[in-house]
């Protein structure tokens, strides 16, 4: 029961696609980043101590500041966290990103029923089965991460895109903890409540994912690849920058993910969880401010920063917001 869960919270990992940073490998040059269309909000430059950026929002006695996060940190990477501490000290809440839901004996029946969807049919092999572009860059990044044939095998393309996210994380030593385990430490000895935005179940999107057809998962496996030749020439740039503040810096490494929006594309509900995400947060951070005090927000620089995203959104809404240097 306890791997068939495993197995559930792996998919939706995938679903998710959680950004990534890591070292840089010895990959085929990076594709061009596919920077998000970033929104052009009025806001008051502050100058604050060397570490991550932070943006304040205020609205009358109340205030929210925002941490962004560029994805997985690089194990061992060095920033200041002490502005952060005093950050997070008195606050109301630390409001940390929406979180997926799916209970033990939902997941268990999903994975029951759906789990074949994750192989491909018996007699198949994955690379036997890709056009030949496809298969080269598959042959090409599972070799650089050291990774042979078999790993991959009987893997369905969604299932192998999963992976192979999973399989860079670990090679170039990416830490998904990371900077959510050091707030989580801090708001804990500072007895803040630390408090997901929001919780969505999944099921249907699962669904939709384990649904998708050959096709739509082998463009999908192709947009994974496209990542991971992005992350590996980008991602310590980014998370580098974002220890310092450096937007312009983390700007030009970071880029949303291809996987996430070809499954975006492909499947509706999990097109909605991704609005929804956005809209959720946009609200939990208009009704912060509208108590006293501050709270401390937790989220990605694409949604934070992309037109039409959460900092545009609480413009138009009437919030002053004062932020780093771009």
């Amino acid at each position: 029961m306890a791997q068939t869960r495993l197995a559930a919270k792996n998919l939706l990992a995938l679903l998710l696609c959680l950004a990534s940073a890591g070292a840089v490998l010895d990959l085929a040059p990076a594709l061009a980043q596919a920077a998000p269309d970033w929104a052009a909000v009025e806001t008051v430059e502050v100058q604050a101590p060397p570490g991550p950026a932070l943006w304040h929002v205020t609205r009358g006695e109340s205030e929210v500041w925002i941490l962004a996060t560029v994805g997985p940190m690089p194990t061992g990477l060095t920033w200041n966290r002490s502005l952060l501490n005093e950050l997070i000290d008195g606050a109301h809440a630390v409001l940390m990103p929406p979180r997926a839901s799916i209970g033990l004996f939902e997941g268990a029946w999903l994975l029951l029923t759906n789990g074949s969807k994750l192989s491909l049919p018996r007699g198949q092999s994955l690379e036997a089965t890709l056009p030949g572009n496809l298969r080269d860059h598959l042959v090409a990044v599972r070799s650089a991460l050291g990774r042979d044939e078999a790993r991959y095998r009987t893997d369905s393309p969604a299932r192998a895109a999963w992976r192979l996210q999973s399989d860079f994380q670990d090679k170039t030593k990416l830490s998904g903890a990371e900077p959510r385990r050091i707030v989580t430490q801090i708001a804990r000895a500072k007895h803040v409540p630390l408090t997901p935005i929001a919780q969505y179940d999944v099921v249907d999107a699962i669904k939709d994912v384990l649904n998708l057809s050959p096709a739509q998962q082998q463009a999908c496996l192709a947009e994974e690849l496209e990542d991971i030749d992005r992350l590996a020439a980008h991602g310590a740039a980014a998370a580098q920058a974002w220890a310092v503040g450096d937007l312009k810096t983390m700007k030009e490494n970071y880029a949303d993910s291809r996987l996430l929006d070809c499954v975006i594309a492909a499947a509706n509900s999990v097109a909605d969880i991704n609005e929804r995400s956005v809209a959720d947060t946009t609200a939990a951070i208009d009704k912060a401010l509208g108590q006293k005090g501050k709270t401390v927000v937790m989220v990605g620089l694409g949604p934070l920063l992309r037109r039409n995203g959460i900092l545009q959104r609480l413009a138009a809404q009437g919030a002053a917001i004062e932020g780093p240097a771009d």
